[in-house]
Order: C-alpha cells, then structure tokens, then sequence
C-alpha cells in the first residue's frame, strides 16, 4: 500500500462516519418528533425497527461510497451529496413501521409523510446537483441506492396494509434482482451490454413513488390503492423485462 492508499482510505471512513452521524442525528430529531404525536409512544419493536433502519441505510451509505472511490477516485461529499445522506432519516425510520402493525389515530398518517420526506427530497438533490454543477459519481450512486431502498421499504409496506396485492413487493425488489442478475452474468463469464437512456424508466420509477405514497396515507383508501398498485405494476415489470433483454443481449437498445 502506498503512503497515498492509507490517506484515501482514512478520508473514505471519515466521509462515511460523518455521513452516519447526519443520518443519526436526524433519525433521533425525527423519532422525537414521532414520540410527541404518537399517543401511546412508539413501542419497543418499532424502536428496534429504526435502527435496524438506521444500519441499513448506514451500510448502503458505507458501500456506495466505497464503490464510487474504487471508480473515479476520492471525492469530496458536495451539498447535493449531503440532501441525499439526509433523506436516510426519514427512511431508518419509515422501517420501524415494518414490524409493528398498521398505526391508527393521527400517527396512522407517519409511514406516509417519512416516505414522503424520503421520496420528495430525491427530486432536491439532483436540482441542486445541476443548480450548483456539483454532480458527483457518489452523490448519483447514493441517490439511486436511497431510492431503491425506498421504494422497497415503501411496497413492502403497502402489501403489509393490505393496499397492495401481494405481488407489489416485485416493484421493491425488482431492481435488486436486476443488480443480482447482471452480478451473475458477469461471474459466469457472460457478457453484460450498457443499458441505453430511457425517459420512462424514470417515469415509472417517479410513478412508483407517487403510487407508494397513496398507498400509505389513510386516503384514498384500499381499493382506489389496490387498483393504482396495478396499473402501475404490470408497465413497471414489462419496463424491467425489457431492460433485462438489453443487458443481456436478447434485445438491442433503442438509441
């Protein structure tokens, strides 16, 4: 290891540690907040649940900023960066509700507003990326790994309320059996192709959320959510399959 390695190393845990203390620090301003409006207190497994939240968003954080300074070298957390480390709070505590049931009262509205303040903040800081020309290879991958998390804490939520069909949660995992699968070519010797520009894999993936979102507050209710929970489903996993199709050479990308 060069005397330059240890440096590029010590900055990386550094970044990270700092990025973790924001997540914390916003997590326990947020769970107080939730303490106040929550009549009965939050409950032991719903403390537990948040942090479990908080090391998976944690460990995303760790890992996201390890592979970008494999890629392009080290570099300094930008602001946008920073809006997107923040949107970690409302999510390490959106999963406490996992494993609680569905809350009643005025609290039964939380799981939708932390999703929001998760999902809204995604179109923040890709603005003030571009406003500020502070695009970083880490802040793009943080965003994309924040927004996956989300929307798969988000269906599996939605399927736990019962305003989703059970096969919702394909939406939440599906891009992670897209990473696993392309992961499994590349073990195997196979080729992977470059996955072309496509508007509606961003509509769709805005859509998701906007979906999601319903799905968590109290109205319009299930089965307005149950029905939006579909027609969003069936173009979302055709758009998957066909992205799938083109990295895997089955189909040539449209440029």
């Amino acid at each position: 290891m060069t005397a330059e390695q240890p440096r590029t190393v010590t900055g990386h845990r550094h970044h990270w540690l700092v990025a973790a203390g924001v997540i914390a620090v916003l997590t326990l301003i947020g769970g107080s907040g939730i303490a106040i409006v929550w009549e009965s207190g939050p409950t032991d497994p719903y403390l537990l649940g948040a942090i479990i939240g908080f090391a998976a968003v944690s460990a995303t954080t760790w890992r996201t900023f390890q592979l970008a300074r494999t890629e392009v070298g080290p570099e300094r957390i930008t602001i946008a960066t920073w809006v997107t480390v923040a949107r970690g709070g409302a999510l390490a505590l959106l999963v406490g509700f996992l494993v609680v049931p569905q809350p009643d009262g005025v609290i039964a509205w939380m799981p939708g507003v932390l999703f929001a303040l998760a999902a809204a903040v995604d179109a923040i800081d890709g603005a003030v990326a571009r406003w500020l020309d502070c695009e970083s290879k880490r802040g793009e991958r943080l965003d994309v790994e924040v927004d996956a998390l989300t929307i798969l804490v988000g269906a599996v939520l939605a399927v736990q309320y019962g305003v989703a069909p059970v096969i919702f949660i394909a939406v939440g995992v599906a891009r992670y059996a897209f990473v696993g699968g392309i992961r499994y070519r590349r073990y195997r010797g196979r080729d992977v192709h470059e996955l072309d520009p496509n508007n509606l894999r961003r509509a769709l993936g805005g859509a998701a959320m906007l979906v999601i979102w319903l799905a968590l507050i109290p109205i319009p209710g299930p089965p307005l959510s149950r029905l939006l929970a579909w027609l969003l489903l069936v173009p979302f996993l055709l758009n998957f399959t066909r992205d799938w199709l083109v990295v895997s050479g089955r189909l040539a990308g449209s440029h």
